[in-house]
């Protein structure tokens, strides 16, 4: 290892030269495709980095999942009028921002958690909350059927609301001409009736699936939603709103710190075993978009990074040990720009976000002190930590809870079992 004063002398080197600007992100990246999935009649796991992409349930719209955003619960803000200082004013504000947030109704705009059942007109049912955690979803975004976006409006806490919905504002008026006749000669071998087929509209994937298989080889195909001109009986409860924003700051006397090392999942679990560690929660960090979701992270467009921001005791573990378990997770990938193992883009570049000058100066001093063990450039970032976008609920301690396998890994303090990064 390189000493003390020498790695010091350089980093004064380096900073005067401004060596410590972000790596140029490469413009010959892979970006994920996806494949998106109507025909399920429930939420599915999320994929593995790396797979095709996601599924998503049938409330789901074909644009997006609906996705479930673990955040702060948006809580009451007492208000103090200046001169009110007096005894049991803080009581009769908390109590009068605590009656403005009951009143609060759902808007455009608003994150909200909502619980929901969808059946046809004849009560078949067709998808439930019941069991599982509320999904939210932003008002306005059209991350889920316009139907239940017209619900959830005006919509207060513990309100619940009963409608039929029609075709046009669920799963379209089915078509016909998405029902396509396919010759033999142009018909992918082996499939049979029920197997899907990924189409391609307008450089759109479109998932379809095949309705019947000739003796000759043809086939048909059908592109339309299963769920495509009928009319769906929907209830729906507003749960509760949720901040998408992680908060800037960390509770008084704790250390807060982001840091970005590839698939967040078995990052975050590396953390959660450090003693010292109170929290951890996975995002989207130093990224442009507002509000960004993982399909957009994942498209390389939005500019984020997969982070884990930790908060911790500081008189237990300090900054610089959580370091030490930050460069075990990058290992040798601190060398490669924009890729993390098998998985490439630049939401898998490696950074350390400061959140203070001491955090600055330490992470710029490990950084140079790995670079110079290695013998390599190191290109994983270090910046001021920006603002921190809260990751979907069935990202958070996503290996902790069973991952893709539902094979739970250990959290607990102290623990040394290898991580199967997807579960």
């Amino acid at each position: 290892q390189p000493s003390s004063s020498l790695v010091e002398a350089m980093l004064a080197a380096r900073r005067a030269s401004g060596l410590f600007a972000p790596p140029l992100r490469s413009s010959a990246q892979t970006r994920t495709s996806f494949r998106i999935s109507v025909l399920t009649s429930a939420v599915s796991p999320p994929p593995s980095h790396g797979d095709s992409g996601p599924s998503v349930g049938a409330i789901l719209s074909a644009a997006a999942a609906m996705t479930q955003l673990t955040a702060v619960t948006a809580g009451a803000r007492g208000r103090r009028g200046a001169g009110r200082q007096r005894r049991g004013t803080a009581g009769i504000a908390m109590a009068a921002a605590a009656a403005e947030e009951a009143s609060r109704v759902a808007k455009d705009g608003d994150c909200v958690l909502v619980h929901y059942k969808v059946s046809l007109e004849d009560g078949t049912a067709i998808d439930s909350t019941t069991g599982r955690d509320p999904p939210s979803f932003t008002i306005g975004k059209r991350q889920v059927m316009q139907g239940l976006e017209q619900l959830v409006r005006g919509l207060s806490v513990g309100d619940k609301a009963i409608a039929d919905v029609p075709p046009q504002l669920a799963f379209g008026e089915r078509r016909e001409d998405l029902v396509l006749d396919v010759p033999a000669s142009k018909a992918p071998e082996g499939l049979t009736e029920g197997a899907q087929v990924q189409l391609t509209s307008g450089g759109r994937p479109i998932t379809a699936r095949v309705v019947k298989v000739n003796e000759d080889g043809s086939m048909t195909i059908d592109a339309n939603h299963e769920l495509a001109g009928k009319t769906l009986k929907l209830e729906a409860e507003l749960v509760d709103f949720r901040e998408l924003l992680a908060p800037s700051e960390s509770p008084p006397g704790m250390g807060l710190a982001t840091f970005a090392a590839g698939c967040f999942w078995g990052v975050e679990l590396a953390f959660q075993r450090v003693p010292g560690v109170l929290s951890t929660a996975v995002g989207y960090a130093q990224g442009e978009a507002q509000a960004p979701t993982y399909e957009g992270v994942c498209s390389g467009k939005t500019g984020h990074t997969e982070a884990v921001r930790v908060v911790f005791d500081p008189n237990v573990v300090s900054f610089e040990q959580l370091l030490d378990t930050f460069w075990e997770r990058v290992g040798r990938n601190a060398t490669t720009l924009n890729k993390t193992g098998n998985d490439e883009g630049t939401q898998y570049r490696s950074g350390i976000y400061y959140h203070n000058e001491e955090q600055q100066r330490l992470a710029e001093k490990s950084a140079l002190s790995l670079q110079m063990s290695l013998g390599q450039p190191v290109v994983t970032e270090v910046q001021t930590a920006s603002p921190f976008w809260m990751a979907e609920e069935y990202h958070q301690q996503y290996l902790e809870k069973g991952g893709r396998l539902d094979n739970g890994q250990s959290a607990a303090k102290g623990c040394t079992d290898p991580i199967r990064c997807y579960g």
